[in-house]
């Protein structure tokens, strides 16, 4: 085997060893806020004092908006149109919501701690308006929905060791293995506590699973080589970081924030966490994008298709001879010779008996 082939073969090893740290550690190794909207109660002066100390720990990485009232801070805090709220005060309090981030949670308890130690104040008291479920220690969500999208990549991998199946049973079976893996997924994270038991989270998660599997189904004979390259840049490297399911994307780089807008894992993410926590809310652009995505992957699994049906299957193919008519007499006799138990070599019988 020439060094050219074993190039075009571990390329992507390669660079999957060296991408996937990488990206990893750009996305997680130190969460920096992105204009994340804090609602505060208060004077005129007590909102410019808490915008400027907030300046002060990261330069435009919040975005202060004055509340009427602790009601509606707690509300903004609640609906997730405000990472959190504040409300003004001999040493103030700060309201989150850990079912919405635990880890952006910690990093403002953080944040308003430090600010307090800085300057001389007792520090805040915490308020979670929404909790986690018991079982889940912050990361449950994300570890829910990542097997599902893992199930249907497999799924679709495993299935190029069986290149005489078509198109069509390969989606039934992506789809099988979808609904056997949606199922434990929820049956497992209810059982534990890590999610509270909701029916529409069954639903959700196995459409993610078809998202993937069947639109990996469709890729494979398209993209041929680049197959494994794609599927695997695009689960891992690029959707994994961007994900929002350990770090919320408001504390993510930009590059993940702007993909978090588009593609699916993600958004499993936001639909798993509004169902299983917000009472379904904020969750119709999310559920939008997973539906483009779903006829992105039927389109290209009838695309993939349609080719499969108007190539003729290589067992029937004629090998035409040197008249372009008649099969190749060669291969005709080795077909032959390898299914006719006369032996080849030898006297014939009847020579013998003479």
């Amino acid at each position: 085997m020439s060094w050219r082939r074993v190039a075009s073969i571990l390329w992507f090893p390669v660079v999957f060893a060296i991408a996937l740290p990488v990206t990893f550690e750009a996305a997680y190794h130190q969460p920096t806020p992105h204009n994340m909207p804090i609602a505060v109660v208060g004077s005129p002066d007590q909102v410019k004092l808490v915008t400027d100390e907030l300046d002060g720990m990261r330069p435009s990485g919040f975005e202060v908006r004055r509340s009427p009232s602790a009601a509606a801070a707690t509300a903004a805090a609640r609906d997730r149109t405000a990472a959190a709220a504040y409300v003004a005060g001999s040493t103030g309090t700060v309201y989150v919501t850990r079912a919405a981030s635990a880890i952006r949670a910690n990093y403002l308890q953080g944040i308003f701690t430090q600010i307090a130690a800085e300057t001389r104040r007792q520090p805040p008291p915490v308020v979670d308006l929404v909790p986690l479920a018991s079982g889940d220690a912050g990361t449950g969500i994300f570890f829910f929905v990542f097997p599902l999208m893992m199930a249907g990549l497999i799924t679709a991998i495993v299935l190029l060791q069986l290149p005489t199946w078509g198109v069509g049973r390969r989606v039934i079976v992506v789809a099988a293995i979808g609904a056997i893996g949606a199922l434990a997924a929820y049956l497992t994270t209810v059982e534990l506590h890590v999610l509270p038991g909701k029916p529409l989270l069954l639903a959700y998660a196995f459409l993610l699973t078809q998202v993937y599997g069947q639109l990996m189904v469709g890729a494979a004979p398209l993209l041929k080589q680049y197959f494994l390259p794609f599927s695997l840049t695009a689960a891992l490297i690029l959707s994994v970081p961007s994900s929002g399911g350990t770090v919320t994307p408001d504390l993510l780089p930009t590059l993940f924030h702007d993909l978090s807008y588009a593609f699916p894992l993600s958004q499993g993410v936001t639909v798993t966490r509004s169902v299983a926590y917000f009472h379904s809310s904020s969750m119709t652009q999310s559920t939008l994008v997973l539906g483009l995505w779903a006829v992105i992957a039927a389109a290209t699994g009838a695309i993939a298709g349609r080719r499969q049906s108007r190539a003729q299957p290589a067992g029937v193919q004629r090998t035409p001879g040197a008249n372009g008519s008649a099969p190749d007499a060669r291969r005709s006799s080795r077909a032959l010779s390898a299914t006719d138990p006369t032996p080849t070599h030898g006297p014939r019988p009847e020579a013998v008996n003479s």
